[in-house]
């Protein structure tokens, strides 16, 4: 009896052991491919995004919070977050502006209502268009039906904060009966830190889990959001600390401060939430090497498929008609989107072809043609190893070797330029 406990315990330790390994692998692949997909710069446009929509976004909000008589509470659990992430000065001015700027928008009725609804699903499709980059898929075509369901998701994330707030207030009401003066206080900051911490949570969840045009498993998207929460509460504690010891901002800038320290703001959450989607697909879809050389086609696809690409796109490049695009490689190669950026991701991390763009849907040469050699470009598709003799222990290597060997070998001198030329 007391063997089979220790085996449960020994097990369910392997399996806690096994998963943060695999955590760790996850964290290792998504922190390479950052800088690839340039997340820096999706992260500043959508500051920008952000800037030029929120105000619309949270008058639309207010009025749907105002509806249903939780429109005070939410803006104090607002304050709250803002004065403790910014400083009192900076997030009191800011509330202030918030009010004053919804105050004037709420005054236009109801085409001023339907005008910042527009701007909201505006700002939601920007965020849809960067997480279908990184989840490298093709937006919807259909403009109609994201539309609607761009209003559903806002509708569905205002209820949920309706609920939330309620719920705090129930909890508040029963804690009265129950604790005094002094422990309701700290009893009613820990349930506002709570709410805030859980529509972060939601909203982080449902933008990773149902914006992309990707079934996106549950599993997978936990792991991210609950990366990105952990991640956002530890910045913004880090955060805190900067803007008290940033006072000379507000004596240079003056009320200018505020802005500059909310768009940093801006950039650091985006910036989160960017990682957090590269940690849910790398977890969903493990874009490593080892996956790729595990494609289910055979060699002789994944060469002649692989060594097209780079053709069509040195075709191009060389003809003076540019980088060559996604939907170009696709309909002339005549293969689905997720195996065309297997290719591409090989070609790239081997330095044959480079993304001329932020969104990484164009592509041109890394090099020029007369110096990218067949033998390398051949390496990079097949997943070549290049193995000591002394480190060969099975016969199925030795034959694996000896075929790369001596087919590679009459290759030795010819370059993608050569073949260009005898196309």
């Amino acid at each position: 009896m007391k063997t089979g406990w220790l085996n449960k315990v020994a097990r369910k330790y392997q399996g806690f052991v096994s998963w943060w390994k695999d955590y760790a692998k996850v964290l290792l692949l998504s922190y390479q491919r950052i800088s690839r997909d340039n997340v820096s710069i999706m992260a500043s446009g959508m500051v920008y995004s952000t800037l030029i929509s929120i105000i619309p976004c949270i008058a639309f909000l207010f009025a749907f919070f105002s509806a249903f008589g939780v429109l005070q509470t939410v803006i104090t659990a607002l304050t709250k977050f803002l004065v403790d992430t910014l400083g009192e000065q900076t997030g009191t001015e800011i509330i202030s502006l918030v009010e004053t700027f919804t105050g004037n928008a709420l005054s236009l009725g109801v085409f001023g209502i339907i005008s910042f609804l527009i701007t909201s699903i505006l700002l939601v499709n920007k965020v849809y268009t960067v997480l279908n980059r990184i989840f490298r898929t093709q937006p919807r075509s259909n403009a109609l039906k994201r539309f609607t369901t761009f209003l559903t998701l806002l509708i569905i994330a205002a209820l949920v904060v309706v609920i939330l707030v309620a719920l705090q207030a129930r909890v508040e009401r029963i804690l009265v009966t129950f604790v005094n003066q002094d422990r309701l206080v700290i009893s009613g900051n820990f349930w506002e830190s709570l709410l805030i911490i859980a529509v972060l949570w939601l909203a982080l969840f449902s933008i990773i889990f149902f914006l992309p045009n990707a079934k996106v498993r549950i599993r997978s998207a936990l792991v991210g959001s609950g990366t990105g929460l952990i991640v956002i509460i530890i910045a913004t504690e880090i955060f805190k600390k900067m803007i008290t010891q940033s006072v000379n901002y507000s004596i240079i800038y003056g009320s200018l401060a505020s802005l500059f320290l909310l768009l940093l703001y801006f950039y650091i959450f985006w910036y989160i939430i960017m990682v957090s989607a590269e940690i849910t697909y790398v977890h969903q879809f493990r874009p490593d090497k080892g996956q790729i050389k595990g494609r289910p086609e055979s060699p002789l696809s994944q060469i002649s498929e692989g060594v097209n690409l780079l053709l069509l796109v040195a075709d191009k490049y060389r003809s003076g008609k540019g980088a060559a695009t996604e939907k170009e490689l696709i309909r002339k190669l005549a293969v689905p989107s997720s195996k065309l950026y297997g290719y591409i991701n090989c070609l790239e991390d081997g330095g044959v072809i480079m993304a001329v763009n932020t969104q990484r849907s164009a592509f041109v040469p890394a090099l020029p043609l007369d110096k990218i050699y067949l033998k390398e470009v051949l390496h990079i598709l097949y997943g070549s190893e290049r193995k000591k003799s002394e480190d060969i222990m099975t016969m199925g290597e030795a034959v694996a070797q000896e075929m790369e060997d001596k087919g590679i070998k009459g290759l030795e001198d010819i370059s993608i330029e050569n073949l260009m030329e005898r196309l």
